[in-house]
């Protein structure tokens, strides 16, 4: 279906040239799952526009793309509109980015429909409203008059998937789907691009850097590196048994729900002016010869292999991939330390803008940090996480109950004390360059906490720079803005701000979902030396399990507003007992060992959170509810040395023996 043979792209504009994809091979049949990965920079996105002929102003393509035999980068206008959309469609990275925030998610599928398939006005309002049952969307008929602003990240991109499916592409081409999704969202939307190669037979080309996602849907993986290809082949090969120095640490920065040690590797990839000579991996590569720095290695195929398996090095491995087993983390904060942060039985409600009822967003959450102590707190979307991110930093009020910072409580105080107090509490946001005043420098954004603290200028300054140092944050880049920094650089930038007032709390809010796996990597670094620091308390926000499991003490874990299980983090994650737990670790990609035993599937995607007013959260999604569960409201009780809300704990492991429990 898709054939690029010897894509090179390069991008002119005045002053600058770069060499966005050089050489580059790549195909994807009928049927199958293709996945292009690679660090940011690295040309996937370039792949794609090159595929629907949407290259950017000041661009220049040699080489061919051919899509049922007709090469893209010659077609002429009318024949590239009916390729975009027909012949090959993109599903977006940034779901509300892409869609028009002032007609309904309905209206743009319908457009969709009549114009690709010919449909009448009431025959695509049907198909609509098929296809939004299609991808999991409840209540299908009620969201088509949705807009984008009014639905979860989760639907959005289930609404991107639909109107890029509407088309009836041969092509679907999926840029990052699943950034920024929790786990068991991201395993349903994968399953969706699986299924439409293996019913529909369409060829599907997924651009991601989750690698563990990657392995669970792909057929074949193609390397990307500096816009070359580093490596290419059968996904269990590429991903099991990787050859290429690249891939091999690729794989070995990915952080993984079994525990084991992330390895980050230093140095970033190279902006190319033109195609390059030499080995780009070459300057961060520990295996790189002389040889490596004069020529630049071919794609060939790996000695030995009997299917389609390449890669461009001169010395690949042939070793099994090794993990590092995890450090022995010192035990740190016990209760009888000095609490940092407690929250007692706080419960937050969203008003409905109609003055009618509300949404209870979290609901009677008690939590406490101690110094030197990290909680993670982990949940599906709409779980209540972001909310109780707010609590924590007084940006929404508790309907009830307390939330106390070193000591006081944040309800009694008012004016200049509240703002102080607030400065005690620091938030390290998802999206670092969103989080940022595009007018203000670098230095400027770090220093905003000590305004807020009345620090005279001289002083914040010299906190700045010392700040900058601890972070390695070069002080060349603190008279930049934001949009000249990158991802990583960026979030460095964040933290240094959180850090700069030196608060009793931090809190990390998703911090490296934006973020590709080497970046990361490195971010998780700089993290970890954060909060080690004895005097202070974090609070880490993920969906991602296998980053939890790696800095957090304990863990709570977030259902519709309420902890349904708590403890130490490895057992709450070694063994889980509340249904939920179990279920969001059985969702988790793994490219290890994984979540062993029984797993539980939650298949079905609620979005009536009102049903939970009443009894456990979870019955309507629990294979082990009974009548009990649906009338009795469930309470943390101690099962060793963690705390979960199910009555049925001690019956589960019977029920769970002999095979997996699905919905």
């Amino acid at each position: 279906m898709l054939s690029i043979e010897n894509l090179s792209v390069v991008i002119r504009r005045p002053g600058r040239e770069v060499a966005a994809l050089s050489d580059v091979t790549l195909r994807v049949g009928r049927g199958e799952v293709v996945g292009l990965v690679g660090e940011s920079g690295g040309g996937k996105s370039m792949v794609a526009r090159s595929i629907v002929g949407l290259l950017p102003g000041g661009s220049h393509a040699t080489g061919a793309v051919r899509f049922e035999g007709d090469d893209v980068l010659r077609m002429d206008d009318d024949a590239l509109r009916r390729h975009r959309g027909h012949g090959a469609a993109i599903c977006f990275q940034n779901p509300r980015g892409a869609l028009s925030p002032t007609r309904t998610v309905g209206r743009q599928l319908t457009d969709r429909l009549i114009t690709h398939q010919r449909l009448t006005e009431t025959e695509a309002r049907r198909a609509a409203e098929e296809q939004f049952a299609a991808v999991g969307i409840r209540s299908p008929r009620r969201r088509l008059g949705a807009y984008p602003h009014e639905l979860s990240g989760g639907m959005a991109q289930r609404v991107m998937i639909s109107l890029a499916t509407g088309c009836a592409p041969g092509l679907l081409i999926a840029d990052e789907p699943t950034t920024g999704l929790d786990v068991t969202l991201t395993r349903e939307i994968l399953r969706q691009f699986r299924h439409a190669a293996d019913t529909d037979g369409r060829g599907v080309l997924l651009i991601s850097h989750d690698l563990a996602s990657v392995a669970d849907v792909c057929d074949r993986v193609v390397v990307l590196y500096a816009g070359t290809v580093v490596e290419s082949g059968p996904a269990a090969r590429v991903l099991g048994r990787p050859a290429h120095p690249y891939t091999r640490a690729l794989l070995r920065s990915v952080p993984d729900v079994d525990g084991r040690a992330v390895v980050a590797t230093p140095g970033a990839m190279p902006l190319l002016k033109a195609a390059p000579r030499e080995c780009p991996f070459a300057p961060r590569c520990a295996h790189a010869t002389a040889e490596c720095s004069v020529d630049r290695p071919l794609p060939t195929p790996v000695p030995g292999a009997t299917d389609e398996w390449s890669l461009a090095c001169f010395h690949p491995r042939t070793d099994e991939l090794a993990f590092e087993e995890p450090a022995a983390t010192p035990a740190r904060a016990t209760a009888a330390e000095r609490a940092v942060l407690e929250v007692d039985d706080a419960h937050v409600v969203y008003r409905s803008r109609f003055g009618k009822g509300g949404h209870a967003a979290l609901r009677g959450v008690s939590l406490r940090v101690a110094a030197g102590e990290t909680l993670g707190v982990v949940g599906e979307s709409g779980c209540g996480k972001s909310t109780l991110a707010k609590l924590l930093l007084g940006l929404v009020p508790a309907a009830r109950g307390d939330v106390r910072v070193a000591g006081s409580r944040m309800s009694d105080l008012r004016g200049r004390e509240l703002r102080r107090l607030r400065t005690r509490v620091q938030m390290v946001f998802q999206d670092p360059i969103g989080s940022l005043s595009p007018r203000r420098t670098v230095a400027e954004a770090i220093a905003e906490p000590l305004r807020a603290l009345g620090l005279p200028a001289a002083q914040r300054a010299e906190r700045v720079a010392a700040v900058a140092d601890r972070l390695k944050i070069d002080r060349s880049m603190l008279a930049r803005h934001p949009h000249e920094l990158s991802g990583g650089q960026a979030q460095r930038v964040c933290i240094a701000r959180a850090l700069a007032g030196e608060p009793d709390v931090l809190v990390f809010d998703e911090p490296t979902s934006a973020l590709d796996v080497t970046v990361q990597a490195q971010i998780l670094d700089v993290i970890a030396d954060v909060v080690r620091d004895p005097s202070r308390g974090s609070v880490f926000i993920s969906h991602d399990l296998a980053t939890v499991r790696g800095f957090a003490d304990r863990v709570i874990v977030l259902y519709l507003g309420r902890i349904v299980e708590e403890g130490p983090v490895e057992e709450v994650f070694g063994r889980p007992r509340h249904p939920y737990t179990r279920a969001l670790l059985s969702s988790a990609p793994s490219l290890g060992s994984g979540f062993s035993g029984p797993k539980v599937t939650l298949t079905e995607d609620l979005d009536d959170t009102e049903a939970a007013a009443t009894g456990c959260p979870l019955a309507a999604r629990c294979p082990f509810a009974a009548d009990r569960c649906r009338t009795e409201e469930q309470q943390l009780r101690p099962h060793g040395t963690a705390q979960v809300a199910c009555w049925r704990v001690p019956e589960i492991p019977d029920l769970l023996k002999g095979s997996d429990i699905r919905v």
